[in-house]
């Protein structure tokens, strides 16, 4: 479900065929992308913004009410203008404080924002964009609460947060950031060319063996080619057997984000959402979240 990338004001007939084979071997290779490009804006002063989350609720953006989780402001006519922003989660289940961060709306990308509400101090976000930059090599800068937090780039350790690096090649790479006391992050990001990826993370709290959050890679893809959720209509998911007698619940469509429940074979659920491979359920009237219809039937 998330994708970055460059709009120009030209797009040449070549580079959008480029681009549409970028994107049809990217969703062949089984990433899921959690952003997505919209090299075809045609006013650079707009970005994107994705929010979600792990439960229902508001999102406002400077006060205004843009809609419910999930929020998806990726077509043209939805888009943002660029500058600084206060955005704020307000969880329908009132147990859950609401959540407010600051973050930039940056010109031709999306900026994703995810929150894993937990009780007290176990729940987890991020926030991730791009920038652009004078320097023609991928650059990535990543912060954390808490501070100091050890990072491991692709199984090496590279030092602690705040953290800024011009030495990673144009690619994929793992991130894992971990604290004693707190629950590790790992994440996967694509760093490009003449862009600085930025990465914001809150830590959990918890012991290192709890499941981590992870964020799929950011890449270039040809929005028109991507999958996009549909909404389903008085369907019901039935869970079926699993080899560990249950199945997990994540807090987006892939085997990469965060468990928030489990649910048992036999059961049955309402199905809200859905991508390729995975259905959005009501597990609760407070919690919601994606399961693979690997392990799913649909009535």
């Amino acid at each position: 479900m998330v994708i970055f990338g460059i709009i120009g004001n030209t797009c040449s007939s070549m580079k959008r065929k480029i681009l549409l084979l970028i994107a049809i071997l990217l969703v062949a290779s089984g990433l899921f992308l959690l952003v997505r490009v919209i090299y075809t804006f045609k006013d650079v002063g707009r970005g994107g913004l994705q929010v979600t989350a792990n439960v229902q609720g508001k999102v406002l953006l400077d006060g205004k009410h843009i809609g419910d989780v999930p929020v998806r402001k990726i077509n043209q006519q939805d888009t943002i203008p660029i500058g600084n922003y206060e955005l704020r989660i307000e969880p329908r289940d009132t147990a859950f404080p609401a959540y407010t961060v600051r973050l930039r709306i940056n010109s031709g990308v999306l900026t994703a924002v995810d929150k894993t509400f937990l009780p007290g101090s176990l729940g987890s976000s991020y926030v991730l964009t791009l920038e652009k930059s004078s320097n023609p090599k991928p650059q990535i800068e990543i912060t954390s609460i808490p501070d100091g937090s050890l990072i491991t780039i692709d199984s090496v350790a590279v030092g602690t947060t705040p953290y800024k690096s011009d030495s990673l090649s144009s690619s994929e790479h793992e991130v894992e950031l971990q604290k004693e006391g707190f629950a590790k992050k790992t994440i996967r990001v694509r760093t490009i060319e003449n862009h600085v990826l930025v990465l914001s993370a809150q830590l959990g709290t918890g012991d290192n063996g709890t499941v981590p959050d992870t964020l799929p890679s950011p890449t270039i893809i040809n929005p028109s080619t991507s999958p996009t959720p549909t909404q389903a209509e008085n369907a019901n998911a039935t869970i079926l057997s699993t080899p560990n007698g249950f199945l997990r619940v994540r807090s987006g469509p892939g085997t990469s984000f965060g468990e928030v429940a489990r649910v048992k074979p036999g059961e049955s659920y309402t199905i809200t959402d859905e991508q390729p491979g995975w259905y959005q359920i009501q597990v609760d009237p407070n919690t919601i979240g994606w399961v693979s219809s690997q392990f799913t039937r649909k009535e």
